[in-house]
C-alpha cells in the first residue's frame, strides 16, 4: 500500500512539471524571419511570365452528347437555354460532333456541375481534357 502511494505521488509530479513546461512553452513569443535569394525571385517572375503565356491548362469539361453535327448544334442551342452561365464547345472528331461544355479546374467542380446537367442530360460525362485559361 506504502508503494502504491509514493508511486501516485511520483506520477503526480511529473505530470505537474510537465504541466508547467507546456503552459510554460505556449506562453512565450518569436519571430519568424524569412531569407530568400535573389535568384529565387527571378525564377519566380520568370514562371509567372510564362504562365501568362499559356492559353490551356488540364482541366475538365462535361460532354453531352456525341453524334450528328445538326443534332449538336440543337442540343447546344438547348444547353444554352438552360443553362447560359456556362460555356460551350462543339468538336469534330471523325466521323462524330461532340458537344462539350464548361471549363473546369478541378474534377470536384466538374462533378458539382454535373449534378445539375445530369438532370437534362443523364448520358452526360466528365472528361478531362485541355481547358482555356481566360
Amino acid at each position: 500500500m506504502r508503494y502504491l502511494s509514493k508511486y501516485k505521488l511520483l506520477i503526480s509530479l511529473a505530470f505537474f512539471a510537465f504541466w508547467q513546461f507546456h503552459t510554460e512553452a505556449q506562453s512565450k513569443q518569436g519571430t519568424v524571419r524569412i531569407e530568400t535569394s535573389a535568384h529565387i525571385d527571378q525564377m519566380v517572375a520568370q514562371k509567372k511570365a510564362y504562365n501568362k503565356t499559356l492559353e490551356t491548362t488540364p482541366g475538365y469539361k462535361v460532354q453531352i452528347y456525341y453524334g450528328s453535327e445538326k443534332r449538336c448544334y440543337e442540343v447546344k442551342d438547348e444547353f444554352n437555354a438552360l443553362f447560359p452561365d456556362i460555356t460551350t464547345s462543339i468538336i469534330f472528331s471523325t466521323p462524330q460532333w461532340k458537344l462539350q461544355v464548361g471549363n473546369f479546374r478541378t474534377r470536384l467542380e466538374a462533378d458539382h456541375a454535373m449534378v445539375q446537367i445530369k438532370k437534362e442530360y443523364p448520358a452526360a460525362i466528365v472528361l478531362a481534357t485541355d481547358i482555356e485559361i481566360q
